[in-house]
């Protein structure tokens, strides 16, 4: 702080009474005027530091030091100690901007007060020595301390690093407002991703016990007793609670509705109505209820041991928690088990797996695969948008290494078989390259990761044979590694995007430069030009805004065509399954004597619904492609403009639908059309097809009503996406255009005010634009690290 020093030995013939700190509370307002007021800030300062002991009373007599001393330091006082005090401040914020074009503008307004006879020659000379002290400072390139993204395990998280750096490197160079509104939100962005994991399994399969060995803390309960009787969704929080929600009424009686064909179901509800009684309709309301707890409460609504039964009403828990394994944006989805009777919780628990970045499925080694898990491993890689499956083998400390072979032989075996029986053999290959086979010894990692191995070395078990690092290290794989499609999206779409932001900035660098080179006549001519390009744009914006509102209104009339579409073929798809089921019946009782196995009614009706439901959703992204194309090449044929935009952004049709499109899955139990099914055969089947039929109507027509309920609810989500959606992608062009003339218009608006403005320094502003150029240049060349290895 020697030029503050200076200041005042030379200005006051003394040494500053406090310490020469400046104080950053001062830097935002007076930032906010560097940036706002830029004339008003040179003027106020020039005037704070003309001040010394020979014009102090003359000074204090003028209203203008004053109002420059309360609206730049809020110093409401004029006295000697406010205004060394003034002094000091502005001398160290000029300091630490190090800006060489607001002192130069600083002491061109010295140079006019000495022309009005305010200051002296001496003065000037003096105040300008000390300005001159201000050396010009560098824009800091932030170190990165990061290698470039080569292996499997860093790549997502030293990406991220690199971004967050090339972020925080860029505030400094970035000037256009719009551009740095973009750098803003990506950090947010950033931090806001979430890599879901789904854990499944029948129930003893040992979820719980191998959750609390990744999270290394009991923090789910375990027992042979399911503990975990309700769908559990564990995110981070510093402080950690958890968060209760119960069914609705809605959602309640559809359980009551199943517990009419469903014995075990039936026996839940009455125990659940019995156990509550006038209680019960203040836990299940119309809305739907949410409680916040404490986490060492969690037991009393999750575990179904507990005397409580809460468990029975909750539909899903919340569970945060401030443990590592959770901290990097991972959510664990912690599903009840696949045997669970009541089947709503089914539904939804495939609904949150729909969307996992990665589904894990435990089996216990001593049981090897049920008939459970073989159905839902099919159905997950086949139907369920599942790209990739882990299998965890449990409690493999109880059998041998021989038994653990065969357990996986046997699994991949009856995966076989099952597809087999739906004439899905073909799929084989593909369902097993899908699928990954770890085994475990969860409990005796708990106990590594609890600081009580002893007993776990005792049995042969350190923590690698126990096979938990294998888990984790897939993981950080699946989710973080190079190999991961969604890790890899999100670095990109936001490496292209500060990219963007650098381009255009860069790009309005250029032109500044250019205008910074040019005669007053030759902008002027510029700026002529560019208003008679801009009316003729303005006319061609507005054609383009008509044309992209009557696609909107087209496109909101044509979802309701495709919403008839689906219950069409919904109403195909019903009579289809019960045409199978009755040629089935027919077939055996004419050539067998006997009735259909039940399981083969129940894989008839499966198979069909879902092979359906494939069908349906497939044909219905086809014919909203096929109507979105051909909006965009109705636009990209009437507007030329509108044309080499949409092209160069290299827009796919077809991945726009899958990504919007993607989650469009519905889960439909069919637990309780199988048994009603079954029912109506063992009723009517050998003596009354008549009946039989009659009765399968009535029972498809409330299965499919479900299905019908629960597609249009969610189509009518999906549409209000899309729409927005292919909106924005309509109208991108258009605003990129009115963009970049609102830029062109800024910068050639901004050269004119330069032209006039005899205090600017030009070399000192090139300087600092060359200087900005280099740090974005720096930052190009860092962000190639972010890009996935070959």
């Amino acid at each position: 702080m020697h030029v503050i020093n200076d200041f005042f030995l030379l200005i006051w013939g003394e040494r500053l009474n406090q310490q020469a700190v400046f104080d950053e509370k001062h830097k935002t307002i007076l930032d906010q005027h560097v940036s706002t007021a830029f004339d008003n800030f040179c003027d106020g300062s020039a005037i704070v530091l003309i001040a010394s002991p020979q014009n102090f009373a003359n000074m204090a007599a003028l209203e203008e030091p004053k109002t420059v001393l309360q609206t730049l330091f809020q110093q409401s006082t004029f006295s000697k100690e406010t205004l060394q005090y003034a002094q000091s401040q502005l001398l160290g914020y000029l300091l630490f901007l190090g800006n060489l074009q607001i002192n130069h503008a600083i002491l061109k307004r010295l140079e006019l007060l000495k022309k009005e006879g305010i200051i002296s020659y001496d003065a000037v000379r003096s105040l300008g020595s000390i300005l001159s002290l201000i050396e010009e400072k560098k824009i800091e390139v932030a170190s990165l301390h990061v290698k470039s993204a080569t292996t499997q395990e860093n790549y997502y998280k030293t990406a991220l690093n690199l971004l967050f750096t090339a972020i925080e490197n860029l505030k400094q160079a970035v000037e256009l407002p719009r551009l740095k509104e973009r750098l803003h939100v990506i950090p947010e962005r950033l931090e806001n991703q979430r890599f879901s994991i789904g854990i499944t399994g029948v129930m003893n399969a040992g979820k719980s016990t191998m959750l609390n060995a990744l999270l290394g803390q009991e923090v789910l309960g375990t027992s042979v007793v399911p503990e975990t009787a309700n769908l559990t969704l564990i995110k981070y929080a510093k402080e950690p609670y958890a968060v209760v929600n119960f069914w609705n009424a809605k959602e309640w009686s559809k359980i009551e509705e199943g517990a009419k064909s469903l014995k075990s179901l039936e026996s839940f509800v009455k125990e659940s109505r019995a156990h509550f009684g006038e209680k019960f309709n203040t836990l299940i309301t119309p809305k739907g209820e949410s409680e916040s707890i404490d986490v060492k409460d969690l037991a009393l609504y999750t575990s179904a041991k507990h005397s409580d039964k809460k468990c029975n009403l909750v539909k899903s828990v919340e569970l945060y928690t401030d443990l590592k394994f959770v901290q990097d944006g991972v959510q664990i989805v912690d599903t009840p088990g696949l045997d669970d009777p009541v089947i709503q919780r089914e539904e939804i628990t495939l609904e949150y797996l729909s969307e996992c970045d990665l589904m894990i499925h435990l089996m216990n080694a001593a049981q090897a695969a049920t008939q459970k898990d073989v159905d839902f491993i099919i159905d997950a890689l086949l139907y369920r948008n599942v790209a990739r499956l882990l299998i965890v083998i449990t409690r493999i400390d109880a059998i041998k290494e021989k038994e653990l072979a065969e357990v996986i032989a046997y699994t991949k075996r009856s995966i076989e078989a099952r597809l087999k029986e739906q004439n899905k053999e073909a799929k084989l290959d593909e369902v097993i390259a899908k699928i990954v086979f770890i085994p475990i010894a969860g409990k005796l990692a708990l106990m590594h990761k609890l600081g009580q191995g002893e007993e776990a070395l005792a049995l042969g078990y350190d923590m690698e044979r126990t096979g938990l690092p294998l888990v984790e290290a897939y993981l950080e794989d699946v989710l973080f590694g190079s190999n991961s499609q969604k890790a890899n999206l999100i670095i990109s779409a936001n490496r292209k995007e500060i990219e963007s932001i650098m381009s255009e900035s860069m790009a309005s660098f250029e032109q500044e430069l250019h205008y910074l080179n040019i005669s007053h006549e030759e902008i002027e001519h510029a700026y002529a030009k560019h208003q008679e390009e801009k009316k003729v744009m303005a006319s061609f914006l507005e054609q383009i805004k008509i044309s992209v509102a009557q696609n909107k209104d087209e496109m909101q009339q044509y979802f309701g065509t495709l919403q008839k579409f689906a219950s069409n073929r919904l109403d195909t798809l019903q009579n289809v399954v019960k045409r199978r089921i009755t040629d089935d019946v027919s077939y055996e009782f004419s050539k067998n004597k006997k009735a259909p196995k039940e399981e083969r009614i129940g894989s008839i009706i499966e198979t069909a619904i879902k092979d359906g439901m494939v069908d349906l959703i497939r044909d219905y992204r086809y014919e909203f492609q096929k109507k979105m194309q051909s909006a965009l090449d109705y636009m990209d044929a009437k507007y030329g403009e509108f044309k080499s935009d949409a092209k160069s952004s290299g827009f796919d049709a077809r991945a726009f639908c899958e990504e919007h499109l993607g989650s469009l899955l519905i889960f439909k139990n069919s637990t309780v059309i199988i048994a009603g099914v079954n029912d109506a055969i063992k009723k009517y089947g050998k003596n009354d097809l008549n009946a039989l039929s009659s009765l399968l109507d009535t029972l498809f027509s409330t299965e499919f009503s479900g299905i019908k309920e629960m597609l249009t609810d969610k189509l009518q989500r999906v549409n209000q996406e899309l729409l927005s959606s292919f909106v924005s992608l309509c109208e991108a062009p258009a605003r990129s255009i009115e963009e970049r003339f609102s830029a062109e218009e800024e910068l050639i608006e901004r050269a004119m005010r330069q032209m006039k403005d005899a205090t600017l320094n030009r070399e000192a502003r090139i300087a600092e634009i060359k200087e900005k150029e280099r740090v974005m240049s720096i930052v190009l060349n860092d962000l190639s690290a972010t890009k996935e290895p070959k």
